[in-house]
């Protein structure tokens, strides 16, 4: 069983997860996977004078055996001697609130926490932090807040206990999905500073060296259902994979995991060189200039092209091949010619090359204003039907609404308090996919407002009880914008159904 204590300590060093005196907080369900980073961790503070605290998230889903694990984990630091902290995460209400699977909030949440709990430690404030709380969907902020990777040498570390089994689960899961490198890659034994010391040990290892040591676990149920994607993979797809095709089967792929990560590391780092040297950024525009463009090969071409995009878009989540395709295509048709893409991208093309920006700097022209007006409101006044201006009830606004695009996670409120995804609505609608990305919203944040052209939340109406309006004019859409269509059939024959 040292075999599973050396490939530990062999992937702490050749990533430089931990430094001879650093801080690393242990993120401890009760599993075994876990038990053991914790175990393994304690085992290297005389080695490597480490200090080891660990949090345990409780996610507000399981009733009784989920207070059963933090119960374990709590008397397992104990017998450690390692610090605890327990947090609880409201998932089921997170979810709800922003749209996502549990599956997916329980994610983003637990990833929160571990940022505040290593925030916390090493501001000095462990002690206040580590009393026993809820986090909800107020705390849990834009949940890749552990993303932001340039840590000082000294910095806490979050270690968690994903293996090489969830490694290759992972990488199937992305593949079935159609990822390019980056997901073939897999997760990454680094990010940001959060560690993956497990990443080279088996499942199976960790399960027998925990036997070998003595060490209890507990079982997740969740586990055993195939509920989830990721659970279907693990039992069903990879055994059959290794029973019919190849018994190591998890080891080839982690080893093209490794290759593809690499390989995607490589190819982002010349491309950024490239960018470097030849785009042209001005007033939110990125030129991506045609002639050094072409003499490209195909694959850098596309890294440029998903870097600038994710570059104005702020984030890549949505981004996919398909999308870099259509940017790409530009580069063979003639001046004058666009793609709308996911988070308000506009992609033109120019007699120099192509130009990536926001939709309202992209064509160099803004695409429509919005006007705000707010006054009190008396019981009987008249709501105006135009189509361009709206009213909404102040009170049930919480945030500070934006005129924007659609986003992944955004809904409206129905007639009949049922709630619909803006996706689905403009399915629905029967709005042609190329033109979704051009319709303007009024959001405040997830929820719409305002499905410019079409329709009114009827959550935000006016009503009996408002006391306060929000007033918003919009100016209507340049005749060259593709949203102009959009719009113009509610002139023709009033698709807005909120007036």
């Amino acid at each position: 069983m040292e075999y599973v204590q050396r490939k530990f300590l062999e992937t702490i060093e050749q990533y430089h997860m931990l430094r001879q005196g650093g801080r690393v907080v242990a993120a401890v369900s009760g599993g075994a996977d876990s038990v053991c980073l914790l175990a393994l961790l304690c085992g290297l503070r005389g080695e490597l004078g480490i200090q080891v605290r660990a949090v345990h998230v409780h996610h507000g889903l399981r009733g009784d055996e989920a207070d059963r694990d933090a119960e374990f984990v709590r008397q397992l630091c104990e017998g450690f001697k390692v610090p605890f902290a327990l947090r609880r995460v409201d998932v089921r209400e997170f979810a709800r609130a922003k749209k996502l699977s549990e599956e997916e909030a329980g994610r983003l949440l637990r990833y929160r926490v571990f940022e505040e709990c290593a925030g916390a430690w090493e501001r000095g404030a462990w002690a206040e932090w580590a009393d026993e709380g809820t986090i909800g969907p107020e705390g849990a902020g834009g949940g890749n807040a552990w993303l932001k990777a340039d840590r000082a040498a000294d910095g806490v570390r979050v270690a968690v206990a994903h293996h090489g089994d969830d490694q290759a689960e992972t990488i199937l899961h992305n593949l079935c999905r159609g990822s390019g490198l980056k997901g073939l890659g897999g997760m990454r034994p680094v990010r940001g500073r959060i560690i993956r010391p497990l990443i080279a040990v088996s499942r199976k290892e960790i399960l027998e060296w925990l036997a070998a040591n003595g060490l209890s676990f507990c079982q997740d149920s969740t586990n055993d259902t195939d509920h989830y994607t990721r659970n279907r993979i693990r039992r069903q797809l990879i055994p059959m994979l290794q029973e019919q095709v190849n018994p190591g089967a998890v080891e080839s792929i982690l080893r093209v995991g490794r290759l593809a990560g690499q390989a995607d590391d490589y190819l982002s780092g010349q491309a950024r060189e490239w960018t470097g040297h030849h785009v042209r950024e001005e007033n939110g525009r990125i030129l991506v200039p045609g002639e050094a463009f072409e003499r490209l090969p195909e694959i850098l071409r596309a890294y440029v092209i998903f870097q600038v995009m994710t570059r104005v878009g702020g984030r890549a989540k949505d981004l996919t091949s398909g999308h870099v395709d259509q940017v790409m295509g530009l580069f063979g048709m003639q001046a004058g010619r666009s793609q709308d893409l996911p988070y308000g991208i506009r992609a033109v093309r120019e007699y120099e090359g192509v130009v990536i920006g926001r939709r309202e700097t992209a064509s160099g022209q803004p695409r429509t204003e919005a006007v705000f007006r707010y006054f009190s409101y008396k019981k009987g006044t008249e709501i105006p039907k135009n189509q361009y201006t709206k009213w909404f009830d102040c009170g049930k606004i919480k945030g500070t609404p934006v005129v924007r695009s659609r986003q992944s996670g955004d809904y409206i409120t129905l007639a009949d308090g049922r709630t619909k995804t803006v996706r689905r609505f403009m399915i629905d609608e029967k709005i042609p996919r190329e033109k979704r990305d051009s319709v303007l919203l009024l959001a405040d944040g997830s929820h719409i407002l305002w499905i410019v052209g079409y329709r009114i939340s009827e959550y935000y109406k006016v009503g009996p009880d408002t006391v306060r309006v929000m007033e918003v004019r919009m100016g209507a859409p340049a005749r060259d914008d593709p949203a102009s269509d959009v719009i113009k059939e509610d002139e023709n024959g009033g698709k807005d159904h909120g007036r």
